[in-house]
């Protein structure tokens, strides 16, 4: 098993335990909440101590890692950090008019010497789009990403809400490893009637040996999103895919005015938090019939085989 790299050092893979493969940790919000940030952080990765968590890959490219650096100090929970690109909307002006070489350039050092005064090394390369047709800059940061992947052999994750295959094409045109390769998301475009086609296209990307991440499972269990996300959840272990399958919370957080809020901020009355996996997905897969094999499959054995090239 190979070492990857956290913000605290490197890890040998097998030590990995218990991974949350999508999560923000380190977020890009007001950092004159530095202390509020960082309390709220603690408490809810003290949370999932309970569960036995071991490992939370954090998938913010651009966050200032540096204002979280108390509570790095403070946590014994392997914490992965991410480098890369997200949505137009957030990319660094610096980086919009690059070429693919000058960004590999400067991800390179990035990886290599690590993020910010303190050097924290990145474990994980993030891309984004929302829609299947890329845009050139999008080309550009896809590129960046596989030259990068094969570099130094890291994985890639993908924020995937809309054409999460036609982003894998691209990604295969220009030789990706799909072994080491999620894509996210791709549950938001099932809906009650287009199962069917939307399961083709699923079927498409496990063939081409790709993982995927779900995460959303819906806000409570009579809602159509958590309906659709089952029967997805339920198909892909009915076929045999579950050793691409990866589970995770996905919990993102901001402030507005001077509240916290949390993205689909109740499900059954309770706040969605990093915990949201154990609180109310791996029951929910209890009740169709996953079984603990299963769950340490997805939490597990893949996310150890995704980073141990």
């Amino acid at each position: 098993m190979r070492n990857i790299c956290t913000v605290t050092g490197s890890v040998n893979a097998e030590k990995m335990g218990i991974t949350l493969m999508h999560e923000h940790v380190f977020n890009l919000y007001p950092y004159y909440k530095e202390k509020e940030n960082t309390e709220y952080v603690k408490k809810q990765v003290e949370r999932l101590k309970r569960f036995n968590v071991r490992t939370i890959i954090d998938l913010t490219p651009y966050a200032k890692i540096g204002s979280y650096k108390s509570f790095i100090n403070q946590c014994d929970i392997n914490l992965i950090c991410a480098v890369g690109f997200f949505l137009d909307k957030y990319v660094p002006a610096s980086y919009k008019n690059l070429s693919v070489s000058d960004l590999v350039e400067i991800l390179s050092e990035k990886i290599e010497v690590g993020i910010g005064e303190n050097k924290y090394k990145p474990g994980i390369i993030k891309i984004a789009a929302s829609s299947p047709i890329l845009s050139d800059r999008q080309k550009n940061f896809f590129e960046t990403a596989v030259i990068l992947q094969n570099k130094y052999k890291l994985p890639i994750a993908t924020h995937s809400p809309h054409g999460g295959l036609e982003h894998l094409k691209f990604l295969m045109q220009m030789r990706v490893n799909t072994e080491h390769l999620y894509l996210s998301h791709l549950e938001n475009e099932i809906n009650d009637h287009n199962f069917d086609s939307k399961i083709d296209e699923i079927e498409n990307v496990m063939n081409s040996r790709t993982n995927i991440v779900i995460t959303n499972f819906g806000v409570n269990d009579r809602g159509s999103r958590y309906r659709n996300s089952m029967k997805l959840m339920e198909y892909l272990k009915n076929s045999g895919y579950l050793s691409q399958v990866l589970i995770s919370a996905d919990c993102n957080w901001q402030w507005k005015g001077n509240v916290l809020k949390l993205q689909d901020s109740q499900f059954n009355g309770v706040e969605k938090t990093y915990s949201y996996v154990f609180d109310f997905i791996i029951p929910a897969l209890k009740k169709a019939c996953f079984t603990e094999t299963d769950i340490h499959q997805m939490l597990i054995h893949n996310p150890k085989r995704i980073f141990d090239f």
